[in-house]
């Protein structure tokens, strides 16, 4: 490994935390008002090119936070594959991040391409069916659809950084309880448990990245 890719391959454990804070932005840069809410609300909401740039901020960041989720679990695939360079793990992890990523950043842009078009294009307002039918696909494809990928992701990782010697057991069952989370996405918002998972592994990372891949196999990322 040349120094330059070293170097570089030290701030991939941020990509976890940068995936958190620009999902967390997502959330908070606009709020669309409930299903049940009047029409006027909706028009409301979507009238003023403040109120439709908070929207189409909302697109960016999940789409920026799709790319840095993705960029976080392919680093820590190859980190745990480089622990124990005798095995060969599964790379479905990294089709699963890719998903992920590739549906979080869908449903941002549906949720924001009738903000996107209204401050490019100054188009006419749709009707307010349309603008909630937006709003419902995008939050299916980045909450629910990115959300049943990512846990695939949470799960197979967990299984192969704990038998690479990355994870502690405490870590597995957390990574697998995460997973499980996860997969009721459909009933639920259990976004928080791949927020808190991601998180916690960035931490860990971070606080050693100064040690070898190979020294994984003796210390484990995180206690037992």
């Amino acid at each position: 490994m040349s120094v330059q890719s070293g170097s570089a391959r030290r701030w991939e454990p941020y990509a976890g935390v940068a995936y958190v804070v620009f999902f967390l932005a997502s959330v908070l840069v606009s709020s669309p008002p409930a299903d049940n809410a009047s029409d006027q609300k909706w028009i409301a909401n979507y009238t003023g090119h403040s109120e439709q740039a908070r929207h189409l901020a909302t697109g960016f960041f999940l789409l920026l936070a799709g790319l840095a989720l993705m960029t976080f679990l392919v680093a820590l695939w190859r980190r745990i594959a480089e622990a124990d360079p005798t095995a060969s793990p599964s790379r479905l992890p990294i089709a699963a991040a890719a998903t992920a990523a590739a549906l979080m950043g869908a449903g941002g842009m549906v949720m924001s391409y009738i903000s996107g078009g209204e401050i490019l294009g100054n188009y006419p307002l749709p009707s307010v069916d349309l603008l909630r039918m937006s709003n419902d696909l995008g939050f299916a494809l980045a909450g629910i659809a990115a959300a049943l990928s990512a846990a695939v992701a949470v799960a197979t990782l967990s299984v192969q950084g704990h038998a690479a010697g990355v994870f502690g057991s405490r870590m597995r069952t957390t990574g697998l309880i995460a997973a499980a989370v996860l997969i009721l996405s459909p009933l639920f918002i259990p976004i928080i448990a791949l927020l808190a998972w991601v998180l916690t592994v960035a931490i860990t990372w971070i606080r050693r990245s100064g040690q070898h891949p190979s020294i994984a196999q003796r210390q484990p990322a995180v206690s037992r």
